[in-house]
């Protein structure tokens, strides 16, 4: 039987908060065992719980003490270098996902750019009511696109000429199905 997903949010039941509570802390005191032993790190835990007198310190109290006073040692720099609270970690992740959202945003610009000049071409769409820096960007979009195709069409050339000095009997040039037709018949439609 599965466990369903819990709520994280207060437990009211005071036995059940208990039990959860016991049940956490043993678990998260075995994830440290466990990434000490594999990891071969020094790594400590202290907890504080209103169930019991003392806190629960993991690995033992001298190893928690050596390791929290190595940490102390290190300048300030170092010690809040990975530092995190919830506020930092929220703005990290909102940049995070503002640079992820504006990277999205040139892709679709591009990709409707792509779109209009693709109408246009085969007529299903005119170029009058597109505002000029639309009609500006296509025209960047199309040189990159013919810069491109030029680049790959070198890079094949040069390949083929290198597998005609190895030995290679063929005499067509290469066709690269991902570019579409033979590089020499892309040179018949655009010359330099």
């Amino acid at each position: 039987m599965t466990r369903g997903k819990i709520k994280l949010e207060y437990i009211a039941n005071d036995a059940e908060r208990r039990a959860s509570f016991r049940k956490r802390k043993k678990g998260i005191v075995n994830k440290i065992n466990e990434l000490c032993t594999l990891c071969d790190i020094q790594a400590c835990i202290i907890i504080y719980g209103a169930y019991e007198p003392q806190p629960t310190v993991c690995p033992s109290r001298l190893d928690a003490q050596q390791i929290i006073s190595k940490f102390w040692e290190f300048p300030e720099v170092e010690q809040t270098q990975r530092l995190f609270n919830q506020e930092s970690y929220t703005i990290q992740r909102v940049q995070k996902s503002r640079k992820q959202a504006e990277k999205l945003q040139r892709i679709n610009r591009i990709t409707d750019m792509e779109i209009l000049m693709h109408q246009c071409m085969a007529g299903l769409s005119s170029l009058q009511n597109v505002p000029l820096n639309d009609i500006t960007e296509m025209g960047r979009l199309a040189e990159q696109n013919i810069q491109d195709i030029k680049t790959r069409m070198k890079e094949l050339e040069k390949n083929w000429a290198t597998n005609l000095q190895m030995g290679e009997t063929s005499s067509t040039p290469p066709k690269d199905d991902a570019a579409g037709p033979n590089f020499r018949e892309l040179s018949l439609f655009h010359k330099s």
